[in-house]
């Protein structure tokens, strides 16, 4: 496919079918050049072995821009975004993604995050007793428990006090809109001047906590990545605040729209539904098949060819951009039989929808504990959970780095 032979990706209808559009390109050619919104031209990847492959080799292919060509030059970011997120572990490569990952992994382990489940559960549970309190039986799925659940999950984690929590959330939201895939305007009817003002506020605040943290460790994600130590060597203040913004933007929007996309392909397959409701243990296979059927993270990070090489015998020149379509490939047919079909029972689902390789999604155990209890205490606790509202215009989010609904309109 040349450029000149664009899919439709960002419109509200290209949102609702991006799987049939994925589908299109991927049995066309699974490796296509194609415009973004941005207007920059890059390579979409949307086979399975095609992303296996790009994802899992830093050598021919870099998170950093530095392999652009001559001429070529990455958009200029306010002074703030730069702080928060430029040169993260997100994006760059080995070894100096090895080193800050083993730093972050001395504290968020996985008996870390599995430790976090009883109080995970209480979280949810504190939120159902709620919507069960609430006049009426009828709620907003994504306002009112996909997004409060990871935000309180994530403030407990890191420390936030309960005071700037409120705060929290506003900021959180701002990381989440920085999607370069979307021309969305700001949210919440603020100016781009207001929105920077306020990323400017969470730089310093964070600032501020990090120092506190280092003073008076406390029992948070934060105190332990101040004091994770290998090989003799700490994490700067620079890169705790860049890893927090990460944790951030990559905890919340994931566990968010992993909640949301669940509920309504459940709601879509109410054989599943019903199969997930008579059989709970069926809840950590279930939230793979999902993940891998409709994730949260539909893009990877952009990558740079380093080289000219190629992917699938397409020729990629050496500083042109290559993006992993995850949504795409975990539906090709030829890694998986009926890739469309929803199975909670199904087996072999290695799938990408965290990504694969040095970059593979640091939170996705959090996620999976989130998700895990998430559904599982809603179907138990709400045991005729269903849709209020038709499923067939559902609300999808702008931009193509996070996939999920705006909002869901439940009753119980």
């Amino acid at each position: 496919m040349t450029t000149s032979e664009q899919p439709d990706l960002m419109s509200p209808a290209a949102r609702e079918t991006a799987y049939d559009t994925y589908a299109a390109l991927r049995d066309t050619n699974p490796v296509s050049r194609v415009r973004m919104p941005t207007g920059q031209d890059v390579w979409l990847v949307t086979g399975y072995d095609e992303c296996t492959s790009f994802l899992t080799d830093y050598h021919r292919f870099k998170t950093s821009p530095t392999v652009m060509p001559e001429g070529m030059e990455a958009p200029a970011l306010p002074e703030a975004v730069v702080r928060l997120l430029g040169g993260s572990m997100g994006s760059v490569d080995p070894p100096e993604h090895t080193r800050q990952r083993r730093l972050v992994q001395q504290a968020f382990t996985p008996q870390y995050v599995e430790r976090l489940r009883p109080g995970v559960q209480q979280i949810t549970d504190q939120l159902v007793d709620g919507l069960l309190e609430r006049e009426g039986r009828t709620f907003d799925l994504v306002e009112d428990f996909a997004v409060p659940l990871p935000l309180t999950v994530m403030s407990d984690m890191l420390g936030i006090p309960r005071a700037d929590r409120d705060r929290f959330r506003l900021w959180s939201e701002l990381l989440l809109s920085l999607d370069p895939t979307s021309a969305q305007s700001a949210p919440q009817g603020m100016s781009p001047a207001e929105v920077m003002a306020e990323i400017e506020e969470f730089v310093r605040y964070l600032d501020a906590l990090i120092q506190r943290k280092r003073a008076e460790p406390g029992d948070d994600l934060i105190s332990g990545m101040a004091l994770a130590e290998a090989d003799g060597e700490r994490m700067s203040d620079d890169e705790l605040l860049k890893m927090v913004a990460l944790l951030v933007v990559g905890g919340l929007g994931t566990t968010q729209h992993l909640i949301g996309n669940m509920v309504l392909a459940l709601f879509r397959n109410p054989e599943q539904l019903q199969l997930l409701r008579d059989k709970p243990e069926l809840a950590p296979g279930a939230v793979e098949e999902m993940l891998r059927y409709h994730g949260p993270i539909e893009i990877s990070f952009p990558r740079f060819a380093a080289e000219d090489t190629e992917i699938g015998g397409v020729p990629i020149s050496r500083g042109e951009m290559v993006i992993g379509v995850l949504a795409a490939a975990d539906r090709d047919p030829g890694r998986y039989p009926e890739p469309d079909r929803l199975d909670i029972e199904r087996t072999a689902n290695r799938h990408l929808a965290f990504g694969r390789g040095a970059h593979m999604c640091l939170g996705a155990p959090l996620a999976r504990v989130e998700g895990q209890v998430a559904i599982t205490t809603l179907l138990a606790r709400m045991p005729d959970l269903r849709p209020a509202e038709s499923l067939d215009e559902t609300p999808w989010r702008p931009g193509l780095t996070l996939r999920g609904l705006t909002a869901l309109t439940v009753e119980f």
